[in-house]
């Protein structure tokens, strides 16, 4: 149990940092970034969005994969008065965002990567917004909510 008390509060001090950089990372992307795609000019858009997810990569989706694995260890690691089952909603939240991003978003961005599609980016616009915004939102409620009951 004194394990749990030494690394339960430096593993969740990590998440929290990390899945709140990811939270301001993906509402910038979703509100600011994806609304400016329409306005990008159909020859200059290939380029432009080749340029983006080269840089979204390393920036964004490493660090939001990185989620996982401390939420996987906050199950064994956290502090005590966090309980289970605000790791367990946090998780599901979390897997709803990754699952939306591999079956909707990612096939999206795969057909946006060949040319300019103004029904594709507003499609993606829609669908970011319901099954990755709405859950990272109720995520980070629920991340909230821990950092609450651990001060």
């Amino acid at each position: 149990m004194q394990h749990k008390n030494k690394l339960g509060p430096i593993v969740f001090t990590i998440y929290i940092v990390v899945a709140f950089y990811v939270f301001g990372g993906g509402m910038i992307n979703s509100m600011v970034a994806y609304r400016t795609w329409r306005f990008v000019g159909p020859n200059e858009f290939p380029k432009f969005h080749q340029a983006d997810a080269e840089r979204i990569i390393p920036f964004f989706v490493i660090v939001f994969l990185t989620t996982f694995i401390l939420q996987l260890l906050l199950f064994w690691f956290r502090p005590l008065v966090i309980n289970k089952s605000a790791v367990w909603i946090a998780l599901a939240l979390n897997l709803i965002v990754l699952i939306s991003t591999t079956t909707t978003q990612f096939p999206i961005q795969t057909e946006l990567s060949r040319g300019l599609s103004i029904s594709l980016i507003e499609k993606l616009i829609r669908t970011d917004f319901l099954f990755r915004r709405i859950p990272m939102f109720g995520l980070a409620i629920v991340n909230g909510y821990m950092l609450f009951k651990s001060s």
